[in-house]
């Protein structure tokens, strides 16, 4: 554990939101505010909370979720210009099983779609970027974790931030676990060991976070950006 204090942002509907800002570097220094935000889905949002993100002045939209999620399910900021569809998960990827096989597994088939992602929060104009999909918990906590770790992030902050999602999503899991079947070998929320064994899994097999990006796509001019970004 660190003492990284969480920047929670009230938009209503939605509770899961927090701007990184203040998450430790490991060479010193912390991750700049306003410069990227995870969130759950933006379908949640009431209009008071669709009001409270667009006054956040977000430069771009980062929607992971499969398009079999977005069509019931629209997000209710899809109609601005910075809103990007960038799902990370494939129709037929498996949905079962312990979560640190789902995260690696994932990571193995899809270097290509999470280096997309990751260029997206490079890329985009200035301003912060939201990254979600529909809990914001796995496809986004482990994009905002690559990018996080790219810039020098302290990886036990990293995995501070990802376990807080359990704590915002605890009376939304209350009311789910009440009316569907929970998946085989996920009944309980994953812990920090979840990501923190998904970037070591990137570390042994792929050599590095950096290398695994690279590999889908991710050039040094992405790399680049994203730490003049994130850290400045």
């Amino acid at each position: 554990m660190t003492d990284y204090a969480p920047l929670h942002l009230d938009w209503p509907g939605c509770l899961n939101t927090r701007d990184l800002g203040g998450l430790p570097l490991t060479g010193g220094g912390t991750v700049r505010e306003r410069v990227l935000v995870r969130s759950d889905s933006p379908n949640f949002l009431t209009d008071d909370g669709v009001a409270a993100a667009t006054a956040y002045g977000l430069s771009r939209i980062i929607d992971l979720r499969r398009p079999d999620e977005t069509g019931p399910y629209p997000s209710r900021l899809a109609g601005l210009p910075a809103h990007l569809h960038l799902p990370v998960q494939g129709p037929g990827d498996p949905e079962e099983g312990p979560w640190v096989h789902l995260y690696t597994g994932l990571l193995d088939r899809r270097p290509e779609l999470f280096a997309r992602a990751v260029a997206a929060v490079a890329d985009a104009p200035e301003g912060p970027v939201l990254v979600h999909c529909a809990a914001g918990k796995d496809r986004t906590g482990l994009v905002v974790a690559l990018a996080l770790v790219l810039v020098g992030a302290d990886v036990d902050a990293v995995a501070d931030d990802y376990e807080l999602t359990n704590e915002r999503l605890a009376p939304r899991y209350a009311g789910l676990a009440a009316e569907r079947e929970i998946p085989s070998g996920r009944e309980i929320p994953p812990t920090r060991h979840v990501i923190l064994g998904a970037l070591e899994h990137l570390r042994t097999q792929h050599g590095s976070v950096e290398a695994y990006l690279a590999r889908g796509g991710l050039t040094p001019g992405h790399v680049r950006a994203l730490r003049g970004r994130l850290v400045g």
